[in-house]
């Protein structure tokens, strides 16, 4: 598929790169590219240097075969359109330090395959790109290729781990060491339902920053059931406390609403109480925000509560991590470049109805 797609992009002026993280499979690639195109090399229609590794086209297009084992020495390359093959296994910094800054003069395209490795950097590229318009997105399991047979698959297959299994056969991306949360699809429904009049209400609010979602969750801590999960970002105090208001406000006759307050600040939940919104600040530390974080992960394992099925909330719930810091304490978080916005709504809503209405001015 590889090769069909960098001959293609070469033959109508494309600079393609590209790379794969071991010798093997850079070998393989450039094998299939000479066997296919050995009558025009032969007749002097299309360029080829063995040792660079290259295949010139006359339309000034040009296919090269890099090993990406130490991304430094890709350094000084070229590309327009670059191909990194099984990208899970490579470094990071493949794209980001070297092969990224190519792009950036000519709008070119970048193409990323692979099987999973876990929940890695390839997985947060995954859902990054799931939220971007300027990325496409697919994901087959091997059942799916109408070239394998299933008694080749099966026998593949007989002596694989589970994890093995799920990766190079379903294309699952299996929780890493770091994930925090166990998930049950069946503790996530469609919708709300049921009457909560005279039922005791409560919320969590995650006030964002620039490049940060407000989110809100809103639940009923009789019946243990998300009622309500949104977002919303890069948007004035304004529009944020009207979000928060048509929701809070229009919706729910009293509700206890826990706000962080370390991303709000007092001046803004003092504000929030003066435009009539029941507001109790939560401050965030290390120590508070790991007995939220442990109380969330315990409602998962003992599937406590219903929650409400969205598709970025989950993503952001999937890629929770704890890393650990030089000074040995535990942090919690999402993934440089992603977000966990909902997942704190989610924890705060969550404390406020575990915990009980507290007051603090």
């Amino acid at each position: 598929m590889v090769v069909r797609k960098a001959v293609k992009a070469a033959s109508e002026g494309a600079r393609v790169l590209y790379v794969a993280p071991i010798t093997a499979q850079t070998d393989q690639f450039w094998e299939y590219a000479n066997d296919w195109l050995a009558a025009a090399i032969a007749g002097g229609i299309i360029e080829r240097n063995r040792q660079k590794r290259t295949l010139t086209f006359p339309s000034g297009g040009m296919i090269q075969a890099r090993t990406g084992k130490r991304p430094d020495h890709l350094r000084g390359g070229w590309g327009d359109y670059i191909i990194l093959d099984e990208f899970a296994y490579q470094d990071q910094a493949v794209w980001d330090k070297v092969c990224a800054p190519m792009l950036l003069d000519n709008d070119g395209t970048a193409i990323f395959i692979s099987t999973p490795d876990k929940r890695n950097h390839f997985y947060y590229m995954y859902l990054q790109a799931l939220e971007n318009e300027d990325w496409a997105v697919f994901t087959f399991p091997s059942h799916e290729n109408p070239h394998l047979s299933e008694d080749a698959l099966e026998q593949l297959t007989e002596d694989m781990t589970d994890v093995d299994y799920r990766q190079e056969i379903l294309a699952e991306f299996v929780p890493g060491v770091g994930a925090v949360f166990i998930l049950d699809r069946a503790d996530f429904v469609a919708q709300s339902s049921g009457d909560h009049t005279g039922h005791r209400i409560v919320a969590g609010l995650d006030w964002g920053r620039k490049q940060d979602y407000t989110a809100l969750s809103v639940g009923c801590a009789d019946c243990q059931r998300e009622l309500y999960l949104g977002r919303i970002n890069k948007v004035e105090y304004h529009i944020q406390r009207n979000f928060i208001a048509n929701i809070l406000q229009k919706g729910y006759n009293e509700v206890e609403l826990l706000a962080e307050e370390n991303a709000m600040g007092a001046p803004n939940i003092e504000q929030l109480r003066l435009d009539g919104l029941d507001v109790i600040p939560f401050t965030t530390t290390n120590s508070s925000k790991a007995t939220i974080v442990q109380a969330l992960r315990l409602a998962f394992n003992q599937h406590d509560w219903k929650w409400l099925d969205t598709d970025y909330a989950m993503r952001e719930l999937e890629s929770f991590e704890m890393t650990i810091a030089p000074s040995g304490l535990a942090r919690y978080g999402a993934p440089e470049g992603l977000h966990d916005d909902t997942v704190m709504a989610r924890m705060l809503m969550l404390h406020q109805a575990n915990t009980g209405k507290l007051q603090f001015y």
